[in-house]
């Protein structure tokens, strides 16, 4: 991310757009800020309710939130609600705090901005060169350059904006490598196994924890319950033999770990929306060679 950008702040009040049906730009800024002039206390502030990504370029400035205190240095971002209990501020010392920032009004967005914070927590390391990074400042050039001219054009940047940073959030979760090692260990077990598989309790105590912590940290690591990736693993195995093979709905269901064809028709028609007959003749259906979840 180029840091030689113009400072200066922008702030947006559109009219010619719903207020309930487009989401709604409130400000873009580049600034440098230094000393303990600058500092910002979540809760003392009048012009809420706003959502707030602030992403450091140089320097360095602090987050309090949640009891912990963040430093938020180059590539790093905080993410807070406004207002809530939190403080950010520049460093003490003296040393300028350079940084974008983008306010968003959060009608429309809560439950995205809820996902996105769940994962990241309230400060979050973002490559300079990620497509969040150039969005954030790509928006400013715009809004710089007076390019956001309209409630639908701005509605449309923070579309953009909140669908990468639901991107990036996750990431993690599709990378198994950032899972916690008992975590990827059964993942890989009910990948390897998924047609054989003794009871999830068994898998659990094989993660060393009960079946209710290892469903929480499950999820918490995969963004599926255990039983959730058992079934996205089941039904994509499925999608070859119905379409490579002549077995029989019921040998089908067997072949990937399902007692019998009634309750497998049922689950892959919750999954896929459609029966396995359906899906392997393609009558009335898309003829699908290949369905992605995730």
């Amino acid at each position: 991310m180029q840091s030689s950008t113009p400072l200066g702040v922008y702030g947006f009040r559109f009219l010619d757009t719903p207020g309930d049906a487009f989401y709604q730009l409130f400000a873009l800024g580049h600034e440098v800020r230094s000393g303990p002039s600058y500092s910002w206390d979540g809760l003392q502030r009048s012009d809420g309710p706003l959502l707030l990504l602030q992403y450091t370029v140089s320097g360095h400035g602090f987050l309090e939130n949640g009891g912990r205190v963040h430093r938020i240095g180059p590539g790093q971002a905080f993410l807070v609600d406004i207002p809530s209990r939190h403080r950010y501020y520049a460093s003490p010392e003296g040393e300028p705090w350079e940084f974008y920032f983008i306010l968003l009004r959060p009608y429309g967005l809560e439950t995205h901005w809820k996902h996105i914070t769940e994962r990241t927590g309230p400060a979050a390391d973002i490559p300079p060169d990620s497509p969040v990074a150039h969005l954030l400042l790509d928006a400013f050039h715009a809004a710089a350059r007076g390019r956001i001219t309209d409630g639908y054009l701005a509605s449309s940047l923070v579309y953009r904006l909140v669908m990468e940073l639901l991107r990036f959030s996750s990431a993690r979760r599709r990378d198994k490598e950032h899972w916690p090692p008992a975590i990827r260990t059964a993942a890989l077990r009910l990948e390897a196994d998924y047609a054989r598989l003794p009871g999830m309790e068994e898998i659990a105590k094989e993660a060393g924890m009960s079946a209710s912590h290892f469903t929480r940290s499950f999820h918490r690591a995969t963004g599926y319950t255990p039983v959730e990736y058992l079934t996205k693993i089941r039904i994509e195995a499925s999608f070859d033999l119905l379409r490579r093979s002549s077995l029989p709905i019921e040998e089908v269901a067997k072949a990937v770990g399902y007692s019998g064809g009634s309750y497998f028709s049922r689950v892959f028609r919750e999954w896929v929306g459609f029966s396995p007959g359906d899906f392997r003749s393609g009558r009335e259906v898309t003829a699908l060679q290949h369905v992605t979840f995730d």
